[in-house]
């Protein structure tokens, strides 16, 4: 967790005891100080600047992590115990510890329901901003994707084309590997990466065919184990025995990842698009980045791509100052706060956004949706946070070799089973 803006001592402990705001009677905000926690420094920082410049007198205090495991335990902790900011980063629908509903059922968020934006997102936008109630807890802020994120300079100096079925997959692979160049950037290390191969996989293997096959499973109908996501998780394997990855995955980090993929040292990385923004820092001037959806056959057309809501943010439902929190909360929702957000984490709005131009990287995602070729993250409908714990845990263990495929569906389905 790295803190750009020091939170001085001071103030913390005014803000403990209700301080650090000096609005007067008439509504003024000056002198008031926010608190805002996030993953991903860059995006945040910008929405942030923005709107103490449309509100003069405001001073928002951040705290940053650039790893979203560490993240979402530390903001767990920190709302447990009362000490968290008035403002944080969620994750939609379900499913993890830092997810919407698993956050509201636990009494840790404020019910939103009442803002004014609230009541104009669509059904499928409340789906995953919403509580088991139906009350809406989180603004949905950007809509991301899970697929293969190039970059174009490196992959144009190979000679190789973007695979579009499976076997062109492997193919990819060798040939990349004979050029001596990475096919695929993996960082394993950082556990959360270990979802987005899976996810991309399973899109058109799992989900595409059986938009339903989740409910089957909560109906006692479908497992993991029995589906063909024992064909998606063996795929990651045939990927790894070809030489598809780079050297010790579980070695590897996020951070090491995005600077091969930015450097040219690989040609691709399956990861999600907004992950661009990171591959950049460490890229040469004039580097373009461009995205596909993964494919997991050898049927292009029968090719689905992940795409949800990506970053959504929520009240702390102990916030010190939720009046101005809840301001912060109407400016993400603004055409100005989603184009600004989407446009500095290089993914799309989830809300209405006229001034919103879409690149190379956003257009696969437009059209997945346009052609009903697309998915939600599955882990968004799973019944509790243990089952993505248990997918990233095992995924590791699957590429050190100390499980094999089925016990990791085995340990998904024990956890899909348990309640929360």
């Amino acid at each position: 967790m790295r803190s750009t803006r020091a939170f001085a001592s001071v103030c913390l402990l005014a803000l403990t005891a209700g301080g650090c705001s000096t609005s007067g009677d008439d509504g003024s905000t000056t002198g008031q100080v926010l608190t805002l926690a996030a993953a991903g420094q860059g995006p945040a920082e910008a929405a942030v600047k923005a709107f103490e410049k449309a509100n003069p007198g405001v001073e928002v205090r951040t705290t940053y992590a650039q790893d979203d495991a560490s993240y979402q335990q530390q903001l767990r902790t920190q709302l447990s115990s009362g000490t968290a900011p008035d403002v944080f980063r969620m994750w939609p629908g379900g499913g993890s510890t830092m997810a919407v509903r698993d956050l509201a059922e636990d009494g840790m968020t404020m019910d939103l329901s009442g803002e004014s934006w609230a009541p104009g997102m669509s059904a499928d936008l409340k789906a995953v901003t919403s509580d088991s109630k139906g009350k809406v807890r989180a603004v949905p802020v950007t809509v991301g994707a899970i697929g293969a994120i190039w970059n174009d300079q490196a992959l144009a100096k190979s000679g190789l084309e973007k695979p579009t079925t499976w076997s062109e997959v492997l193919a990819f692979c060798k040939d990349a590997k004979a050029k001596d160049v990475v096919p695929f950037a993996l960082g394993l290390k950082s556990s959360w990466v270990a979802q987005l191969l899976p996810y991309s996989l399973a899109s058109s293997l799992v989900y595409g065919p059986d938009p339903d096959f989740t409910q089957k499973q909560k109906d006692g109908k479908a497992t993991f184990a029995k589906s063909a996501w024992k064909e998606a998780v063996g795929k990651q394997l045939e990927m790894r025995d070809a030489g598809c990855f780079n050297d010790s995955p579980n070695g590897v980090g996020y951070d090491e990842q995005m600077q091969m993929l930015g450097q040219g040292k690989a040609l691709g990385a399956v990861h999600v698009i907004s992950a661009v923004e990171s591959a950049r820092t460490s890229a040469p001037q004039g580097t373009t980045f461009s995205m596909t959806a993964f494919p997991a056959t050898d049927q292009a057309d029968s090719t689905y791509l992940p795409v949800s809501v990506g970053i959504t943010y929520g009240v702390n439902a102990k916030a010190k100052n939720p009046a101005l929190a809840k301001k912060f909360m109407a400016f993400l929702a603004s055409p100005e706060g989603q184009n600004l957000y989407a446009t500095e984490s290089g993914s799309s709005p989830a809300l209405s956004s006229p001034s919103f131009k879409p690149d190379a990287l956003q257009q696969p995602v437009l059209k997945a949706l346009e052609t009903k070729k697309s998915t939600l993250y599955p882990d968004q409908s799973w019944p509790n946070a243990k089952v993505q714990q248990e997918h990233l845990t095992s995924t590791q263990e699957l590429f050190n070799k100390t499980v094999n495929v089925a016990t990791l569906l085995d340990r998904m389905d024990e956890a899909f089973g348990e309640t929360r």
